[in-house]
């Protein structure tokens, strides 16, 4: 299920690398793959994982991830597992 795409993205300043369909930084679930804030394909797979494992269904909460992902993800978390923690402890309504 697709909550959140390309399209929603607020930022337009990411770089689009083709990945294998099976590659992990954009297929399964978040663990200790790399996580590389700059690529929009990983940014969305990562926001699209958490909306689903978080039960959102709102395309601004996915803007809310992206913003804080783009605006303040700490540079020393480069894990997908990582990136999600600091989201659950900083993403506020």
């Amino acid at each position: 299920m697709i909550l959140f795409s390309r399209r929603n993205l607020h930022y337009t300043d990411y770089k689009w690398s083709v990945y294998n369909q099976n590659d992990p930084r954009v297929n399964g679930k978040p663990d200790t793959t790399p996580f590389t804030k700059d690529e929009g394909n990983e940014v969305v797979y990562l926001i699209n994982k958490l909306m689903i494992l978080w039960d959102y269904r709102f395309a601004n909460t996915g803007n809310k991830m992206e913003k804080l992902i783009h605006d303040q993800l700490p540079p020393n978390i480069t894990l997908q597992e990582d990136v999600q923690q600091w989201l659950k402890a900083n993403l506020k309504f």
